[in-house]
């Protein structure tokens, strides 16, 4: 299971690799992306990556690109069906919620009825 900020890099891994074998990303691009929502430092872009790497989602080289580091970064299969986990995470929490609701709902229409039933 990722965490919040893991996600939110790993969806801009996928956006810059999508249709591409492999991919050249900067961590000064990752971080700038990533601003907007989480403040994210250096070595923690750097145990984001290695963890992701770890589950399989991607497949992570470390380089140097004129002085400044660089990702060279391809996707395995985990990482290409991202998108997908993403939407069946979402489409199984919006289940919960309806089937929660729908319960409570019954649930309140039953108490109603007993107690019209014993008055």
């Amino acid at each position: 299971m990722l965490t919040f900020k893991e996600k939110y890099v790993m969806e801009y891994v996928y956006e810059r690799c999508q249709g591409k074998k492999s991919c050249l990303i900067s961590p000064r691009e990752i971080i700038s992306f990533t601003a907007d929502r989480y403040v994210i430092q250096p070595d923690e872009l750097e145990r984001i990556m290695t963890n992701l790497s770890y589950d399989n989602y991607i497949e992570l080289f470390k380089s140097d690109k004129k002085g400044s580091p660089v990702y060279c970064v391809s996707l395995k299969i985990k990482g290409e069906g991202f998108h997908r986990e993403l939407t069946n995470n979402k489409r199984n929490l919006l289940l919960l919620l309806g089937r929660t609701c729908i319960l409570a709902v019954i649930s309140g229409i039953i108490g109603v009825l007993i107690r019209l039933i014993f008055m």
